[in-house]
């Protein structure tokens, strides 16, 4: 038991994919130990060691002793010349190794990183070809002003690299260097130069390294003063940095240098003085590519660029930066490991041979990608699949490099393989993609065989299978090969395929299962009843497997062929409608439904809903058209009146929905108007669904039950639906109202109320999307004046303009009846004189007196009741009246005789000699008529509180019997004689209060 517990905390250590880093300096001696792996691994014995290179760049340069795990160098490790060679990244140069060791049939597995260090072995050196020896400088440069120096070049990384310049020699303080971009050193000019002071520098240009020991290499620059008045070439830019692609073309001008100088006669002549493969016109400056570029070889280059007229030279430095194309596939490279053995076929397909008892876990083989190209078109990963499922392996990725651009994947048994089930797993594929664009993919093909025999039944891999087909498929279209697998051998392994189904459709082979399509189908065909929802039909055939054997065993499996509709038909019009209309150019308005085209498709789901689109050839009268086909006139459509022609041709365009290939059917439409065409045909209106309330004239629609009172335009549904329909939900009004389901609205009997609330549903039969709305449609006569009225204001500015002018005449009235009640409570009150009755029995008024006084103050403690100051006489009525008011003044009178208690009087009252008091108006008629017929008033005439007015007159009518008024203290009776000689007072259009 201390045993196992031990082997497995041992396992426990070291059996996860974690990577262990070691480093190693270059140039280190053969043998040099890297690692004790027993020692570090507490493994005293029966270990076996061995190590596998990830990327076979870098042979023979490690040995393992398989049974100490003594980990060594085997050759001697320059770290400089594996960057040159581009045997690993010159940033972080790495060897990557994979270690197995075996321990009592467990095979455990880690991965090596051992890292190169840098020794500073090199000094920095300058490249002789391009060297700078002689600077030229006009004496009149700008303090600041950049020249290019000659670069230096040092093959170790970091500080053992080049990092500094710096000048030697007399008066070399008048210069600096700048050494901060592109690693490239200018000379800066620090002090004011004189030709007559100082014309030559002779300085020392050292580069060093930071290295330890520290290296450092030097060259001797001349530079010379030139006059003011000397002619030098300047170059327009001193340094240039460009990128350019690796994939350019040779000859492809990558740039255009410029240098002048003051003299514009003089030539100026261009060189390049770094090997490179560029050149440069001698005479334009224009540097073209002379060579294929290879980023994989060379990432960068640096140039250096001579400008010289007959004497004096200048330099520029461009520094050219290779980008990277993915234009390297994926490697991949296989391994195995195990038991399991690997033989590759001619035809690139790769063999395992794993037994069966393989247990679940187990890593069979390790795969190893590569990319050359850089990480952002390289950071390769793989993909396992296969057209034959299941598969019983996985992979796992366990090591990835990114400066190597190389990912290490682990292939494991993750299902138990059982050869009674299958014994071969075909059509494996290893597919290795990168990152680039275009993405670039290697592709391995294997074949897993499990090693072993046995009988069983034959069966297909999968029971129910499913094919997706389209319809209009050609003759003998290749639908699957079944593969079934028999564990016999010889006879009865041979499988035969049948097909159950008696059908002329399909037909399979009987030994290779292939199945095949006989015959092209025609979707429509199946699709008998048209639905436009059912956009595929399954048809389910049985397949039986049967050996050869005897007695012959045999299976039945179910495939089920998916038939999917396509877009093969187009829409059609009927060809039983007219597209020739005629119209009465009266009956034209905005709004207007002229009429509907229908159209049909027999395809199924979005390929065969149609909606249509209307194109005018004349832009005087401009139609628009709903998906359900219906057509109208806009409703800011205002030149109908200006249209002079009378033949008009539209063009009517009927697509599917189809979102890839639409399909459409174009017909020509004719509108012919015509001034004189006499009809009482009334189009109907287009009712959007944006409009909850609407008006309908029954005198205008009476006796047009078949006719459409307007169209609710569905189309318009939540802004886009496929086949809309609608659906009137109030059951009680379908005596009354008839609604169709593309929304016209029709009126079939006498409406029994003056409004109605309509309840519609909404649905989209395609995507069964449902809304409920409300219609409330108000019914008017337009027989009846004003009763359409309110209801013609369709647009919303003119109900604004009516409401408030309706409020406006509200307000003036209200003011002028506020006025006139302050003038009638402050005015004040003007006796009138009285007349004496000549003769009370003859029921005559006594002639009145016109003559008062209007500045005589009443006494306000006497009764007295004031009449109205105006009243009206029409010139058309020769019927007049004298009103008389009066309030007697006899004691007789009790005082508590008022009008609530008084008992009405059944005889003609006597009237005793009084003061009465009467209108101006009244004295004004009785001149023009001095015996007006009689009407006996007892008392003081009925005011009604609401209806009286200045004039003394109302529209209510005057019954024969007497009314008794609601003013308090006052009662009155009023009567009229109706004796025949006596002419009626009341004419037939009046009444008198």
């Amino acid at each position: 038991m201390l045993f196992i517990y031990i082997f497995l905390i041992i396992f426990h250590r070291i059996s996860s994919h974690t990577v262990l880093k070691y480093t190693i300096e270059e140039k280190s001696p053969i043998n040099t130990i890297v690692a004790d792996f027993s020692k570090e691994f507490d493994i005293e014995s029966n270990g076996f060691y061995k190590i596998y290179e990830v990327l076979p760049l870098n042979h023979n340069l490690f040995s393992i002793n398989n049974q100490t795990g003594q980990l060594k160098t085997q050759s001697i490790i320059d770290r400089d010349q594996m960057c040159l060679k581009q045997q690993c990244s010159c940033q972080s140069c790495e060897i990557i190794l994979q270690l197995e060791i075996k321990v009592r049939e467990k095979i455990l597995s880690k991965i090596l990183e051992i890292k190169i260090k840098d020794l500073n072995d090199h000094s920095p050196s300058f490249d002789q070809q391009s060297l700078i020896h002689t600077i030229y400088i006009k004496e009149n440069v700008p303090l600041g002003y950049r020249i290019v120096l000659p670069s230096a070049n040092d093959p170790d990384e970091g500080f053992n690299s080049i990092q500094s310049y710096k000048l030697n020699g007399i008066n070399s303080d008048d210069f600096d260097i700048d050494f901060s971009s592109y690693d490239i050193p200018y000379l800066i000019v620090r002090s004011s130069l004189d030709y007559e002071r100082q014309s030559t520098y002779s300085l020392t240009l050292i580069a060093s390294d930071h290295g330890q020991p520290s290296h450092s290499n030097s060259i001797e620059i001349n530079i010379k003063i030139l006059n003011i008045n000397t002619s030098i070439p300047i170059f327009v830019q001193s340094v240039y940095n460009i990128d350019i692609r690796e994939d350019t073309l040779i000859g492809t001008t990558i740039l255009n240098i410029e240098a002048s100088n003051d003299n514009n006669n003089e030539k100026i002549f261009y060189e390049i003085l770094t090997e490179s493969p560029f050149i440069i016109d001698r005479l334009t400056g224009q540097i073209q590519l002379s060579q294929t570029l290879d980023y994989e070889r060379e990432k960068s280059y640096r140039l250096t660029i001579k400008a010289y007229n007959n004497q004096y030279p200048t330099y520029a430095s461009i520094f050219i930066r290779v980008m990277d194309v993915n234009d390297n596939p994926v490697s991949i490279t296989i391994r195995t490991e195990g038991n399991t053995t690997l033989k590759r076929k001619e035809n690139d397909k790769n063999i395992f041979f794993i037994q069966e008892n393989t247990p679940i876990g187990t890593t069979i083989a390790y795969i190893i990608l590569n990319d050359l190209d850089s990480f952002a078109n390289g950071n390769p990963y793989l993909q396992l699949r296969t057209n034959d499922p299941p598969l019983p392996l996985i992979y796992k990725l366990i090591y990835q490099n990114k400066f190597q651009n190389t990912k290490l994947y682990s292939l494991i048994v993750h299902q138990n393989l059982d050869r009674e089930l299958r014994s071969i797993y075909n059509n494996i594929q290893i597919l290795a993609h990168d990152s680039g664009t275009p993405t670039l993919h290697t592709q391995l093909f294997l074949i897993l065989n499990i090693t072993d025999i046995n009988d069983c039944v034959p069966k297909l891999l999968t029971k129910s299978t499913i094919y997706n087909i389209n319809e209009n498929n050609p003759i003998d279209y290749i639908v699957d090969k079944l593969i079934a697998y028999d564990c016999d051998l010889n006879e009865n392994a041979e499988i035969e395929y049948n097909l159950l189904n008696k059908t002329d459709l399909l037909i399979i082979n009987s030994q290779t299962g292939e199945i095949r399509l006989n015959q092209t189908i025609d979707f429509e065909l199946f699709n008998k009843y048209h639905e436009k929802n059912q956009t595929q039909i399954d048809l389910e055939f049985f397949i039986e497997l049967k050996d050869h054997g005897q007695p012959s065993l045999s299976n039945q499996t179910k495939i089920i062929l998916r038939i999917h509709d396509l877009n093969d038909n187009s829409p059609v019009f009927d060809k039983n409608q007219s597209y020739n209309w005629t119209y009465s150019k009266t009956i034209l308005q905005p709004g207007s439904i002229l009429g509907r085209i229908y159209a049909t498709d027999n395809d199924s789901g979005l390929q065969g809903l149609i909606h249509y689109s209307i194109n005018s050839l004349n832009s005087c009268l401009t139609l628009n058209i709903t998906s359900l086909g219906y057509i109208y006139i806009p409703y800011g459509l205002t030149t109908i009146s200006t249209c002079l022609e009378s033949l008009y041709t539209f063009e009517v365009t009927a697509y599917d929905y189809d979102p890839i290939n639409p399909r459409s059917t174009k017909q020509v439409l004719t509108i012919n108007l015509h001034s004189n065409f006499e009809t009482n045909h009334i189009l109907p209106k287009l009712l959007p669904l944006s409009i909850q309330r609407t008006t309908i004239d029954v005198n205008t629609h009476n006796n047009n039950n078949d006719n459409i009172i307007f169209l609710i335009d569905i189309t318009t549904w939540n802004n886009h639906t496929y086949e809309p329909k609608i659906y009137l939900n109030n059951t009680t009004l379908l005596s009354c109202w008839n609604l169709s389901t593309t929304g016209e609205l029709r009126l079939i009997s006498h409406p029994y109320s003056l409004s109605y609330m309509l309840s519609l549903n909404l649905i989209d039969e395609y995507t069964q999307m449902n809304s409920l709305i409300n219609l409330h449609i108000d019914i008017c006569n337009s027989s009846i004046l004003n009763s359409c009225h309110l209801y013609s204001l369709s647009d919303n500015r003119t109900i604004l303009i009516y409401a408030i002018s309706l409020a406006l005449c509200i307000t003036c009235a209200c003011i002028i009846i506020f006025s006139i009640i302050i003038c009638l409570c402050c005015r004040k009150p003007i006796q009138h004189k009285n007349d004496k009755l000549t003769s009370i029995h003859h029921h005559s008024f006594l002639q009145c007196n016109d003559d008062y006084n209007t500045n005589e103050k009443i006494d306000h403690t006497s009764e007295q009741y004031k009449s109205s100051s105006n009243s009206t006489i029409r010139d058309d009525d020769h019927d007049s009246a004298c009103i008389v008011n009066g309030h007697s003044l006899s004691s007789t009178s009790s005082s508590n005789d008022t009008w609530y208690n008084r008992k009405e009087s059944t005889t003609i009252p006597m009237y005793s000699s009084s003061t009465y008091q009467y209108d101006i108006k009244l004295a004004e008629l009785l001149r023009k008529n001095q015996h007006p017929p009689c009407i006996f008033l007892n008392e003081l005439p009925p005011i009604p509180q609401s209806l009286s007015t200045d004039y003394g007159f109302s529209s209510l009518d005057l019954s024969k019997s007497s009314s008794t008024s609601t003013i308090p203290n006052q009662h009155v009776e009023t009567y009229i004689d109706q004796s025949p000689t006596m002419k009626s007072f009341i004419s037939s259009r009046e009444c008198v209060v």
